[in-house]
């Protein structure tokens, strides 16, 4: 490749398209089946920008979404760090987990990496806990590991529950 060539774009990832399963009369048999419906609006009109019509044959690979308020749990516990603990003052939220997400080794890859004169260094690289990307049953066992780490290192007085707890409260009454 010369300077002046183009680099290729990267392709961007398409957001899911959202699906009910909901009873039907198929037309052409009169049969009541479970089908797929699209959720929201959005999901229709995506369905309409990528061509998908009645008769399109698609492949998939389906799983269940994972449940908003567990999702929304993690930022009020990294807003929590941050407004509660000197050792995340100056953090944004999401930065606070992804710290306590290192240090706890939960659902990261370890990477080695080489340091004249001192060794090799084992680095804990943070994995996405993007809310399409992670199923529900990892996410919760995140979540509790989560909470578990920061009983054990930031608030010893209190236990995971204790945590998880306090963090329900502060979602559903706001910051």
């Amino acid at each position: 490749m010369t300077a002046t060539a183009a680099k290729p774009r990267a392709r961007r990832r398409k957001r899911p398209i959202y699906f009910q399963v909901r009873r039907v009369v198929d037309e052409a048999t009169g049969e009541i089946l479970g089908a797929l419906v699209p959720l929201t609006k959005w999901d229709r009109k995506a369905m309409h920008d990528r061509r998908y019509s009645v008769g399109t044959e698609v492949r998939a690979d389906l799983k269940k979404p994972r449940c908003v308020k567990f999702n929304n749990l993690v930022h009020v516990l990294g807003t929590m760090l941050v407004r509660d603990l000197e050792a995340f003052e100056g953090m944004g939220a999401h930065d606070a987990i992804k710290r306590c997400q290192r240090e706890a080794g939960l659902y990261c890859e370890q990477l080695d990496a080489e340091v004249p004169g001192v060794g090799v260094l084992r680095i804990n690289q943070a994995q996405s806990i993007a809310f399409d990307e992670m199923e529900e049953g990892d996410f919760q066992l995140f979540w509790r590991g989560l909470c578990r780490h920061v009983s054990a290192k930031y608030w010893p007085t209190m236990t995971e529950d204790q945590i998880a707890d306090q963090a329900e409260l502060m979602e559903s009454t706001g910051p």
